[in-house]
């Protein structure tokens, strides 16, 4: 169906259901654009109301569908429990930081220590090398963890496995059929998992990761024996949606729920490193997804073009 525009161009609209789109006007009070989308979008009758209104009770599976899920949080909590020194190895960009913040802000309220390592990205490049896990080392890190990298991190992976040191990547990249020899690698598109997450970033997977350890945590009864609060995970959702969002990946399923989630906690303005850069970019009220990608996310991205990587995280 072609209609001109007031400046005489035609517009190209996809083919749609009419009737559907009656049914959906009268049985769910839609508008008429908002009809049109859905049938455009195809999304089926039954689940409108969870498309239109996601929620993370609703969309959240067991964490443990992903391969090497419960392999790596039982390690985590080894560590957790003799307080070992935590290694969080990111990428530079807005998933890589918000992906480290998300393991950082975890561990800093169990108080445990960590150490973090954003590569430079001129000087380094991307994903872990020797040097860098040489470095994380010989500051006294006993387990690492690799996010938004690593699937594909032999030479560095090695590196550790030699040196008694524990690799637990957290990431979504493709993967080739050999892995490197990390003791998890945690990523829905491994081509043996079957987790049906593909289309989450790194700071999805590790928020999923976050949710199985500390399940595995309270089940131990860590926090009470520990005199510790238990971290309340859906107020990290503010940088997992960001992340989400900035790494493009499609806002369908769990990410739909995750960024829904998130623009609320967003704009409760609770994490600090958030609401300056939304203060400094006068968002007021209500940030969107517009304001996530095209103003808070360059604003992340800028440190690694400068030379200042780790600024974002």
């Amino acid at each position: 169906m072609n209609t001109l525009s007031i400046s005489g161009k035609n517009w190209i609209l996809k083919k749609y259901n009419q009737d559907e789109i009656s049914f959906l006007k009268d049985n769910f009070f839609l508008d008429e654009i908002t009809s049109k989308l859905l049938s455009i979008r195809k999304i089926k009758k039954e689940d409108i109301k969870s498309f239109l209104n996601p929620s993370i009770k609703n969309y959240l599976p067991n964490p443990n569908t992903l391969v090497d899920m419960e392999k790596a949080t039982l390690r985590t909590v080894k560590s957790i429990n003799i307080k070992d020194k935590i290694g969080i190895f990111g990428d530079y960009d807005v998933d890589g930081a918000t992906s480290t913040a998300l393991l950082g802000k975890y561990f800093t309220e169990l108080k445990i220590p960590y150490e973090t390592y954003i590569p430079d990205r001129k000087k380094e490049g991307y994903g872990p090398s020797i040097k860098s896990f040489k470095e994380l080392i010989n500051n006294g890190v006993k387990i690492i963890f690799t996010v938004d990298c690593g699937t594909l991190s032999f030479e560095a992976i090695e590196y550790a496995k030699d040196n008694n040191i524990d690799v637990i990547v957290l990431d979504h990249h493709q993967s080739e059929i050999k892995l490197p020899k990390a003791f998890s690698v945690i990523n829905p598109n491994r081509l043996d998992d079957k987790s049906d997450l593909q289309y989450l970033c790194a700071a999805g997977v590790t928020f999923m990761f976050l949710v199985s350890l500390n399940r595995e945590l309270r089940l131990n009864n860590w926090f009470i024996l520990n005199k510790i609060n238990e971290p309340n995970l859906i107020e990290y959702l503010d940088l997992v949606s960001l992340g989400t969002v900035c790494d493009v990946v499609p806002l369908i399923g769990l990410n739909r729920a995750i960024v829904k989630q998130g623009l609320k906690i967003i704009r409760g303005k609770k994490n600090l490193g958030l609401k300056t850069l939304l203060d400094i970019c006068k968002i007021e009220n209500n940030p969107s997804i517009y304001h996530l990608g095209f103003m808070i996310g360059p604003r992340i991205n800028a440190g690694g073009r400068v030379g200042k990587c780790s600024h974002g995280a």
